[in-house]
């Protein structure tokens, strides 16, 4: 669907594809299993306006600053945070409960995105 659109250097219109491509794909499976009922509250408008503007803009503003300033692999270690965000957005969002297995599970994502941060840098030269 993308191919091609990024080569005038716009970005912005593969970020839209993209989401248009993902609303498509989620319309059509809704369609079959899922019921069609909104009950709109200021928590619902909340959720709403996060997912417009924090994955199509915000995300994609930094995902393009880290990929610039620290390469693409490292910057891609950091998608492994995307879990927790989630958890953590729903918490403020939605009054979802954060647990314990959520922060043992966070606590295990920095550590492995430390280790890939480190394991890139260049060894330390010893002084005399």
């Amino acid at each position: 669907m993308v191919r091609g659109a990024s080569s005038g250097g716009n970005l912005w219109i593969v970020v839209g594809l993209q989401m248009w491509v993902g609303a498509a794909v989620l319309w059509g499976i809704a369609g079959f299993g899922d019921s069609w009922q909104i009950t709109v509250s200021p928590h619902w408008l909340a959720a709403m306006a996060y997912q417009i503007v924090m994955p199509g803009i915000v995300a994609t503003v930094l995902w393009f600053g880290l990929v610039g300033r620290i390469g693409a692999v490292k910057a891609a270690t950091f998608h492994f945070l995307n879990p927790f965000f989630g958890v953590a957005i729903a918490a403020l969002l939605l009054g979802e409960a954060i647990r314990l297995n959520d922060m043992i599970g966070v606590a295990i994502v920095m550590v492995g995105i430390l280790a890939v941060q480190m394991s890139k840098q260049a060894p330390a030269v010893a002084q005399a």
